[in-house]
């Protein structure tokens, strides 16, 4: 090997570093998602790559005349949390399965009222809860169809 050669390795070698990782830090996923962002929902069309994620689908905000729904309060008597897990998260309120957000879907959904997230309802079993859901017709309802549905903790 010449003396050249021997210096010129070395700098070589620090530019593919450089380069490595700024491809790593351009590259990765950055998506964290907190109990604050859990209860939003992303209506875009962009594409992320680095989560599993439903793809987006054309149906629009449903009108609620068009909808068959549901206003009714009782106990909150269950909160399953499967969602954080790409599932489905649901509340069971005098009896009833709400849906409240499905992992993976982009879809237009209602909100949770009177809590920061699903997480928080699971220490409020036994207390009164205000459904206004859209009635799916098979015993189950869901917060899907519409912004305005909502699981509201009433104080």
């Amino acid at each position: 090997m010449h003396m050249q050669d021997k210096k010129v390795l070395p700098v070589v070698l620090a530019v593919l570093l450089v380069v490595g990782v700024l491809v790593f830090v351009l590259t990765r996923n950055q998506a964290v998602v907190t109990n604050d962002e859990i209860n939003t929902v992303d209506n875009s069309n962009t594409i992320d790559e680095g989560r599993r994620v439903m793809p987006p689908t054309t149906t629009e905000e449903q009108p609620i005349e068009k909808l068959k729904v549901a206003n009714f309060t009782a106990k909150l008597e269950e909160v399953n949390t499967g969602c954080f897990a790409d599932g489905e998260c649901y509340v069971v309120v005098g009896g009833k399965h709400i849906t409240t957000l499905m992992g993976w879907s982009r879809e237009t959904v209602g909100s949770l009222q009177g809590v920061d997230s699903i997480g928080d309802l699971e220490s409020q079993i036994g207390k009164q809860i205000e459904v206004y859901a859209q009635d799916k017709g098979d015993g189950t309802y869901t917060l899907y169809g519409n912004s305005g549905f909502y699981v509201k903790l009433v104080k």
